[in-house]
């Protein structure tokens, strides 16, 4: 069913239907047992399904691993979501996943899972190249914690996935060694930036769970534009270490799912202290798909003034406003907010930090081999932040520290903080202020961006909804989140390719 075209962004609120991914949760003896899927609806299996298909043996993990690669080799032509197919390693490690479970060594609900990560993430013995010539033939003798971590939990990266040079960009600009990812939903659209092949690559059924880099909404970007899940977790939450900077205090890495659920169960992995990281939290780590059946009656959510959201793309705000109606059904507190007068600044912080610690980190590269960058912004960009006087930075950074002390004041009045995903549907035109996006880098604050509705002018073109909240409240946000998802069967549309 083609839900845009049903007017679903109208009609959501009048039902709350039960899901397939609310039946998922129950226990096996609750469901009955579990059918067998068709390898061609394999590489759209949830997380929790094929967890639940794999632990039990009614799936291997050599036929969703192989399923998933046949898929991309049938549709990855079209999409460029990927920059390395790692197909020897994947199959390698998914026959080591099938012959752990027949053992009885099942390690969770991440074992023999396909997967992929930004190409800005080391991986041993498979190239990193950050989609730039400067790393063409970069090959780490070392995982990112992040990708260390899955592997530990059972599961099989099956590549490396785009991005746009060095990770810089608002959505993919062209002109990187590889080419740039296409939207799924449609081809001649941009998936957004720059965790570009993530967002494709779920959208287009090409692997189950990603990893993402966010310094200005790079994965909560194209979340939004792609139909998906992005969480921006805590500033520290997840570690960064064997990870390409751009901005060392912007940064963060986090999970992207079709599902809020699968979200949660993969961040129960990325997330913890790292001793490798100097910027990791010790703060502990709670198991959080504990979060997702709490519902949301009580929840204090806040919201800016309309004005905030001027000249948005008029489809963006009815499915915002369609989304706080489910919220105020499912009995949750709406109420609007005054956003504290440094939120204006925001936007010149962001950009002087990001491109003057750019600077720090790109220096060596530009001293060696400035004439290999694309032909893109990045080496412009880059340069232009060894311009930063030390007085502007640490300005910035005065300015910086006010507005969060008043942005964890505010955040004190309300348990999350909803606004609409993006401005606009993918590749449609936004010359608006986004004073939503950075500021969460800004201050470090975890926000996630899930799938709000779909467009109608253009049809079909997914709408996101973000949810923020205070430091280390990631399970409040997926309470939230999962109740909205639950309320609505948004998340179960896929694209036609």
């Amino acid at each position: 069913m083609d839900l845009s075209r049903r007017g679903f962004i109208a009609g959501a609120v009048a039902a709350i239907p039960a899901t397939r991914s609310a039946q998922l949760s129950a226990s096996p003896r609750q469901q009955g047992a579990a059918p067998r899927p068709v390898t061609g609806e394999l590489p759209y299996l949830s997380i929790a399904d094929a967890a639940t298909l794999l632990r039990t043996r009614k799936l291997s993990p050599v036929e969703l691993t192989r399923a998933v690669l046949d898929r991309i080799a049938q549709v990855e032509p079209r999409v460029h979501a990927f920059i390395t197919v790692a197909h020897e390693e994947a199959m390698r490690a998914a026959r080591t996943a099938e012959q752990e479970i027949a053992a009885g060594k099942y390690r969770g609900p991440l074992h023999g899972i396909p997967f992929g990560v930004k190409d800005t993430h080391y991986t041993k013995g498979i190239r990193t190249t950050a989609n730039t010539p400067v790393l063409t033939d970069f090959v780490p003798d070392f995982d990112a914690t992040v990708v260390a971590r899955l592997k530990q939990a059972g599961a099989v990266l099956v590549g490396k996935l785009s991005l746009p040079e060095f990770s810089f960009g608002g959505s993919p600009v062209g002109g990187g060694e590889f080419p740039d990812a296409a939207n799924p939903w449609d081809l001649a659209r941009t998936p957004g930036g720059s965790s570009s092949g993530s967002g494709a690559a779920l959208a287009a059924g090409l692997v189950l769970a990603a990893t993402g880099g966010d310094t200005s909404g790079s994965i909560r970007n194209p979340a939004a534009l792609c139909g998906i899940v992005g969480m921006k977790p805590t500033y520290g939450r997840v570690s960064r270490h064997g990870i390409i900077a751009i901005s060392w205090s912007l940064d963060h890495v986090g999970p992207m799912t079709r599902t809020v659920a699968d979200n949660a169960l993969l961040l129960n992995v990325l997330a913890g202290h790292d001793p490798l990281d100097d910027s990791s939290s010790e703060q502990p780590v709670p198991d959080y798909t504990r979060a997702l059946t709490r519902g949301v009656r009580g929840l204090r959510i806040g919201i800016p003034k309309p004005s905030m959201f001027d000249r948005y793309h008029p489809d963006v705000m009815r499915a915002f406003e369609a989304a706080l109606v489910v919220f105020r059904k499912l009995g949750a507190r709406v109420a609007e907010v005054d956003m504290p007068p440094t939120l204006v600044a925001m936007d010149d912080v962001q950009t002087i930090v990001r491109i003057a610690e750019a600077a720090s980190y790109h220096q060596p590269h530009l001293a060696s081999r400035a004439e290999r960058y694309g032909k893109t912004n990045v080496r412009r960009d880059v340069e232009a932040g060894s311009l930063i006087t030390a007085v502007q930075y640490l300005q910035a950074q005065r300015v910086r520290a006010k507005f969060v002390k008043e942005f964890t004041a505010l955040f004190r009045t309300f348990d999350v903080f909803l606004t609409p995903g993006f401005p606009a549907p993918a590749g449609e035109p936004s010359d608006v202020a986004q004073p939503f996006r950075r500021v969460f880098n800004v201050c470090g604050f975890p926000a996630l961006v899930l799938p709000a509705g779909f467009s109608t002018s253009p049809a079909g073109l997914p709408i996101g909804l973000q949810i923020a909240a205070s430091p280390f409240a990631e399970a409040t946000i997926y309470t939230a989140a999962a109740a909205f998802e639950s309320a609505t069967p948004l998340h179960l549309k896929r694209p036609a390719l």
